[in-house]
């Protein structure tokens, strides 16, 4: 963790950089160089803190122009005035007034997010701005600002329910399941292949932590005459195989996007992520049980059924973890999303992958910090300063631009 220090002319403004949780109270403090303030015709100086969540939806006019349409829902809007000319001045042998502050996030709060789609984009976003004011035409404002990544709370039973899974799941599973119908060429009767998922039986599940999960891929031939092996006269396996590694199973973390232009506009954007660390890397294999089934020879008992026929049953047992660090699922009347664990089992013919879509919630692992306490002699300090114990904040899914404040508007003037 570093101290933040961003600057404009005599204004510096010092700021610990770390993620945020809501319901905290954040303080820091702006250094003032009056001598440099006076010169500079800086009359007041003043701090705020802004959250929004905004959304933009773009039509096009049919003649090569296009229209935006913004909906905007300010979360929070404070200001601390703290300091004018002549109201307070810095101790004697130094020019430099130190002006402390602070304001707490609104424990309802949504997570810092953004996304951005083909005339779609959605931001929720929060910053700090130190306004040192320049009265007189042409004389624009000294301007610091200093974007601020957010978290939503964890409840204590969501807490405990983090705790729980990092120490080791224990409690009961359910399953997801999808099959489908393959063919391996154009003609001829169809092969089956069933995909199973257990995971912990949970209404939501916390961001940033690993999560278990079982994935069962079975596959059944068409009918076939008997034979010794489930392989074809050159040694080759008869289709469907499973995957005969964990990393020929693709997953990824699908989001979707509701935007929601008021009053008529709305739209969706889908995005989807790589999760490392589990089906599908390559790199981290050993992350991954793996068993697999002998094959089963089961003859065919039906009527219609010809003698000496039958389907060779395989199946194959992945356990690992998956670990999401993604913003926590949120509803606001403007702006919402929601979350699908996706695995695709691909198959040797064209259109013939197997995919498997499991919804979830997230929620946060993180607790509110306590009110502000003193480190080390330091009143700019508070519980989200000091390394607390368990893992780090989460990242987010934030684009880099977002540390530079392109993303977070101030008084209606958004930047594209």
């Amino acid at each position: 963790m570093a101290l933040r220090l961003r600057g404009n002319g005599p204004i510096n403004l010092h700021f610990l950089d770390v993620t945020r949780v809501a319901g905290e109270t954040m303080t820091g403090h702006v250094d003032l160089n009056v001598a440099q303030a006076q010169n500079d015709n800086v009359e007041r100086l003043s701090i705020k803190f802004k959250g929004i969540v905004r959304c933009r939806i773009s039509t096009s006019t049919g003649a090569g122009g296009v229209t935006h349409h913004s909906d905007t829902i300010i979360l929070c809007d404070e200001q601390i005035s703290l300091w004018d000319r002549g109201s307070a001045f810095p101790p004697p042998g130094s020019h430099i007034l130190s002006c402390p502050f602070q304001f707490t996030i609104p424990e309802t709060a949504p997570p810092s997010f953004h996304c951005e789609g083909y005339y779609r984009k959605a931001t929720i976003s929060y910053a700090l701005e130190v306004v040192g004011q320049r009265p007189g035409r042409f004389k624009e404002n000294r301007n610091v600002r200093q974007p601020i990544t957010v978290l939503a709370a964890a409840s204590q039973a969501q807490l405990l329910l983090t705790q729980s899974l990092r120490q080791g799941w224990s409690g009961a599973y359910k399953t997801w399941t999808t099959d489908g119908k393959l063919k391996e060429g154009l003609w001829g009767k169809h092969s089956h292949v069933r995909v199973m998922l257990d995971i912990p039986d949970l209404t939501s599940y916390p961001n940033a932590t690993a999560i278990p999960f079982r994935l069962h891929v079975e596959t059944d031939t068409k009918p076939l005459p008997m034979s010794d092996a489930p392989v074809d006269k050159h040694g080759n396996p008869f289709f469907p195989a499973p995957p005969a590694s964990s990393s020929h199973v693709r997953l990824r973390l699908h989001r979707t996007v509701d935007i929601r232009v008021r009053p008529i506009h709305s739209g969706h954007v889908d995005d989807d992520f790589l999760l490392k660390g589990s089906l599908g890397d390559s790199v981290r294999l050993a992350a991954v049980s793996q068993v697999t089934d002998e094959p089963e020879w089961i003859p065919s008992t039906g009527p219609k059924d010809k003698k000496g026929l039958g389907i060779w049953r395989r199946a194959v047992h992945f356990s690992t973890t998956v670990t999401i660090p993604y913003t926590p699922t949120v509803q606001t009347d403007i702006l919402n999303w929601r979350y699908f664990l996706r695995f695709t089992i691909p198959f040797p013919m064209l259109g013939d992958d197997i995919r498997l879509d499991v919804p979830l919630q997230l929620h946060s692992s993180l607790a509110c910090p306590p009110p502000s306490i003193g480190v080390a002699g330091s009143s700019d300090m508070a519980y989200a300063d000091v390394i607390p114990a368990g893992p780090p904040p989460p990242p987010i899914d934030l684009p880099p631009s977002y540390s530079t404040g392109e993303h977070h508007v101030w008084d209606g003037d958004e930047k594209n």
